[in-house]
């Protein structure tokens, strides 16, 4: 099989310079082997930010909730975690400046009620609750939903006797304080603290330090609030009272009972410290985020859509191009639209009470195992990792430390060096172009000269034209200037061999004749017995050499005779036949058998000369046929050819002289056979059979008793026709 591939040079270039096409598919996957290992790097980095940030965090107990940490499961609308707002609330009654925070609400109706049981329909007051907390402060907000809005009654001591707001908390002495909070119209309010058992106040007492606004409304009213996070303790308690008449019981709603400790809700405002400690680590490149162990989230630092890892390439950018980078951007635009995308900072990133399905990550660092997680944006548009550590308080997980960031800075180094193969690529593609042209013309140039060498011989091996000179002063040239000047010299050498026999025909035929004349004189005056002998064997002598010398000039009269013959129109079945008949007479010893096609076979040549072909190729099959086997001639029409083949059985050609073997001066046989026969009946044959435009070949039978010549002819256009 790999014999029979052959490749020219151009090939065999092309296919060593496509190796090199390999070098951009390497360098992808490269690539991706590279971003697989800078993955796995930022994924133990940032691990490592969050175990140094959870160290730091390491046995601070005042940094968490204790009344929250007791509670294995926190109730909703009962426990709260203030969230933080970007900006302080306007007091005015108006709910517009809270749809932008974050903080969750919580909507209590009458399954909330707090010593009563009343029925749905009984209960005529539900409220809805925002709480949020901006420096050191505390805002909320109240929207209730009441029939019937009972201010309470100017200059009256009592504030209870109308719609209050309680807010009942813990201090730090764990002491309940319970603050109320009223008006007498739509407008400023204030709290005021009631008194409680461990005090000698017997009064409500104005608390200046609770402020907000009342507000009526066509279906009930608004309360908002602001109060400092000092006033809260851990626990806390937030109710709406609903007051219609003195003979009509109260009805109230809420997170808690106010007035039991024991039943407040837990209140968390995360540590400041924990934010001190955050920012004096430094890792601006992150999103950090610290929960309890009831995964709420106590302070957020960073901003995730700037957090693009320590592998961000903007942080080593410059801020000019030069003229390379910039060829470079925009060759690159085009692989940017179709293959490569740019990390964008426009995402959508969800907030952490909303990540319900991404926080499996979470919930093994709270059970004490650090644990990552990668996770897409809803837009499809960043890839974010998060690394989780526990924090442990007396040997027990009380939060634990997130630390976020994207892969933005990953996937600006992965473009940054798919760039480099694209560009190394075009120029590898440039230069594998390059090379291949240049194969081509080297090609093309050595085919041009392979063409032109072969042009300069004929089939018979003879020189008919110059090789042209090439003027390029390279190796090709160099070698196109020896083959001209070796065929050159070929030629010369070529015309003086094509020429000889004539030369030496013509110069020796008047010694010859004046040798043959002595020795028919010779013959004339010679009596002895001995002598005329000697004279016979000469005589013979000279007979034969005139006979070599009229074949040897035969060639060159038969070369001139066939410039001048014109070509007729003749049937030639019917001159082989004739042939055939003829050939039977000459060589009575010598058995024939011919077939000929039925119908006419017509082609145009010189008669005469199809005849002599014949004749010499007949005679040199009766010389190598054994008497006892016929010589079997042949005449067929092949496809638009006419077929003779004169076969003879006897001995075979030898297998490299089929075709040589038709070449001047070439015989097979025995050197003790007739001197006379030189080999030029073939050469004749082939002559005449190359001025008619056929081809002649000699090969030896299959079953290697003998020898087949077969002549191929073309046919005339009417001959086709009829057949």
């Amino acid at each position: 099989m790999w014999r029979k591939l052959r490749l020219n040079l151009w090939s065999k270039l092309m296919l060593v310079a496509s190796l090199l096409l390999a070098i951009p598919f390497i360098g992808y996957y490269y690539i991706w082997d590279m971003e697989t290992f800078l993955r796995k790097g930022q994924e133990q980095t940032l691990m490592g930010t969050a175990r140094a940030l959870a160290t730091a965090l390491h046995e601070r107990p005042n940094l968490f909730n204790h009344q929250a940490s007791y509670k294995k499961k926190l109730e909703t609308g009962k426990d709260f975690l203030p969230a933080k707002i970007q900006s302080p609330i306007r007091l005015d009654g108006e709910l517009s400046d809270w749809y932008s925070q974050s903080a969750a609400v919580n909507r209590y109706d009458f399954n909330h009620q707090i010593d009563s049981a009343w029925q749905a329909s009984q209960v005529s007051v539900e409220f809805t609750s925002q709480i949020g907390r901006y420096d050191d402060f505390v805002y909320a907000y109240f929207d209730v939903k009441d029939n019937q809005l009972v201010f309470r009654p100017k200059n009256h001591l009592s504030i209870t006797a109308n719609d209050y707001l309680e807010i009942a908390t813990l201090d730090h002495n764990q002491q309940l304080q319970r603050y109320i909070v009223t008006s007498y119209q739509s407008g400023w309010v204030n709290g005021y603290r009631l008194p409680s058992t461990h005090e000698n106040q017997r009064f409500p007492q104005p608390q200046s330090n609770i402020q907000g606004h009342w507000q009526a409304t066509n279906d009930g009213y608004i309360i908002e609030v602001r109060m400092p996070e000092s006033l809260l303790g851990e626990k806390v308690a937030f109710a709406i009272t609903d007051f219609d008449r003195q003979d009509l019981p109260k009805v109230t709603i809420g997170s808690a009972d106010p007035k039991r400790s024991e039943q407040l809700g837990t209140f968390t405002v995360p540590s400041p410290d924990i934010e001190r400690i955050i920012k004096a680590m430094g890792r601006s490149q992150s999103s950090i985020i610290v929960v309890d162990q009831h995964q709420r989230a106590l302070t957020q630092q960073g901003n995730i859509h700037a957090a693009r890892g320590v592998f961000d390439s903007s942080l080593y950018q410059r801020d000019g191009l030069t003229w390379l980078e910039t060829l470079k951007t925009w060759i690159m635009k085009p692989f940017y639209y179709f293959l490569l995308t740019k990390p964008s900072s426009d995402f959508t990133s969800e907030e952490f009470e909303h990540r319900k399905n991404k926080q499996a990550h979470v919930q093994q660092a709270l059970k004490g195992s650090p644990s990552t997680l990668w996770w897409t944006t809803s837009d499809n548009k960043a890839v974010i990792l998060s690394a989780a550590h526990p924090i442990y308080v007396d040997n027990q997980v009380k939060g634990a430390v997130i630390v976020e960031e994207t892969t933005h800075g990953i996937r600006d180094i992965r473009n940054s060096a798919i760039e480099g193969v694209v560009i190394t690529s075009l120029m590898i593609y440039v230069s594998v172009a390059a090379l291949l042209f240049y194969a081509l013309r080297i090609s093309l140039r050595i085919r041009r000269l392979r063409n032109a060498t072969e042009a300069v011989v004929d089939e018979q091996g003879r020189i008919v034209q110059p090789l042209s000179n090439v003027l390029a002063k390279d190796e090709i040239g160099d070698l196109s200037r020896s083959f001209a000047n070796i065929l050159g010299q070929l030629g010369q050498y070529n015309n003086y061999l094509q020429t000889m026999s004539t030369r030496l025909s013509h110069e020796l035929k008047t010694p010859v004749a004046l040798v043959r004349s002595s020795l028919e004189n010779l013959n004339l005056h010679t009596t002895d017995d001995n002598q005329q002998r000697y004279l016979t064997r000469a005589h013979n002598g000279i007979e034969r050499l005139n006979t070599m010398l009229q074949t040897m000039s035969e060639a060159t009269q038969l070369e001139q005779a066939l410039q001048t013959s014109e070509f007729i129109t003749f049937d030639l079945a019917q001159l082989v036949q004739g042939c055939g008949y003829g050939y039977q007479q000459i060589y009575p010893q010598q058995r024939f058998e011919v077939h000929i096609c039925d119908q006419p076979l017509n082609i145009s040549g010189s008669d005469d000369h199809i005849a002599q072909l014949l004749d010499k190729l007949v005679s040199n099959a009766v010389d190598f046929s054994e008497n006892d086997k016929p010589i079997v001639i042949t005449l067929e029409q092949h496809k638009k050819h006419a077929r003779i083949t004169i076969t003879n059985y006897g001995p075979l050609l030898p297998e490299d002289m089929s075709q040589s073997i038709f070449d001047a001066m070439v015989s097979m046989r025995d050197n003790d056979s007739d001197a006379s026969h030189l080999g030029i009946g073939l050469y004749i044959s082939r002559l005449i059979v190359d001025h008619h435009q056929g081809n002649i070949k000699a090969k030896n039978l299959e079953n290697g008793t003998g020898v087949s010549f077969v002549i191929e002819l073309p046919t005339s256009k009417s001959s086709s026709m009829r057949h």
